[in-house]
């Protein structure tokens, strides 16, 4: 699990606002957890991608993310800090962006799927719905 301070990191470096082996000023830092904070929020409020993350204070913590999730955080993230820095997106970046969040929905799509109770629905009539036996067809 990567640290909330290293995927800010890896956020700014996908914008090119930091070097490959640098780290992100203090003043990034905050400015990237905030942003973080507030596209987590909207992601689960308007979205209903609910990763269990919950609104971090301090840089330094563990994230609370799945490892799965986090390249689509990274690179949301990324694109939502462009602005601030005066820096471009790449295609590249909005189609990894893209289909990784398209990736994260989808999973807690099938998610929430697995855990649905159909015992309640009637089994029906007719010839499947009495449960037969494809091999004796009775």
């Amino acid at each position: 699990m990567s640290t909330i301070l290293e995927i800010i990191d890896d956020a700014l470096r996908e914008i090119n606002v930091i070097s490959e082996v640098g780290t992100a000023s203090a003043e990034q830092g905050k400015f990237g957890l905030r942003k973080l904070n507030q596209m987590m929020a909207l992601w689960r409020e308007t979205m209903d991608i609910d990763l269990g993350y919950f609104s971090q204070s301090t840089t330094g913590g563990t994230s609370p993310l799945p490892e799965w999730s986090e390249l689509a955080v990274t690179t949301g993230l990324a694109i939502a800090m462009a602005p601030k820095y005066g820096a471009s997106i790449s295609q590249e970046l909005a189609a990894v962006a893209s289909s990784a969040v398209g990736s994260v929905q989808t999973k807690l799509i099938v998610e929430k799927k697995k855990g649905v109770d159909l015992s309640y629905l009637p089994v029906g009539s007719g010839h499947y719905g009495r449960g037969s036996n494809i091999l004796t067809d009775s």
